[in-house]
C-alpha cells in the first residue's frame, strides 16, 4: 500500500522500446497529408515524411514502427497484387529504412484492404 512497495514488486514495466509507431504513408506527393478521420494524424510521404518520422522516435527511444500505406485507386484489384509487389510502396519503404536504420523493427499490415479495389481485408470471390 506504499509507493516504495509497489516499485519492490511491479512485475511490468513499460518504456519507449516497448512501444510500435504507427506511420501512415502515401506516394501522392511529397507533403504530409492530413487524415480526416483522425485529427492530428497524417499521411507521410514514403521518401521523406516516414525517414523524419522513424528519426524521431528513435531519438525519443522508439526504434519499432508499423507502416500503413495509402495505395493509389489505379493500382488497387480485386486480388490486391500490389500488396505483394517487390517495388510497391511498403517494399520500397521498408529497403529505405533498413537501408538508414539496420536495426529498426518494421510491422506490416497484412490486411489486403489498403490494396483491394472492394476495400476488403481478403480476396473476395
Amino acid at each position: 500500500r506504499s509507493v516504495a512497495l509497489r516499485k519492490m514488486f511491479s512485475e511490468t514495466h513499460l518504456g519507449p522500446e516497448n512501444f510500435i509507431l504507427p506511420v501512415f504513408i502515401h506516394e501522392d506527393s511529397e507533403e504530409k497529408v492530413p487524415i480526416t478521420s483522425m485529427p492530428g494524424v497524417f499521411r507521410q510521404p514514403w521518401k521523406t515524411g516516414l525517414v523524419e518520422m522513424v528519426e524521431e522516435a528513435r531519438a525519443l527511444g522508439i526504434n519499432n514502427i508499423i507502416l500503413f500505406p495509402k495505395v493509389p485507386d489505379h493500382l488497387k484489384t480485386n486480388l490486391a497484387e500490389e500488396a505483394y509487389n517487390p517495388d510497391g510502396i511498403v517494399h520500397r519503404s521498408i529497403r529505405l529504412l533498413k537501408e538508414k536504420f539496420p536495426d529498426v523493427v518494421i510491422y506490416t499490415d497484412i490486411a489486403l484492404d489498403p490494396y483491394s479495389s472492394v476495400g476488403h481485408d481478403g480476396v473476395v470471390d
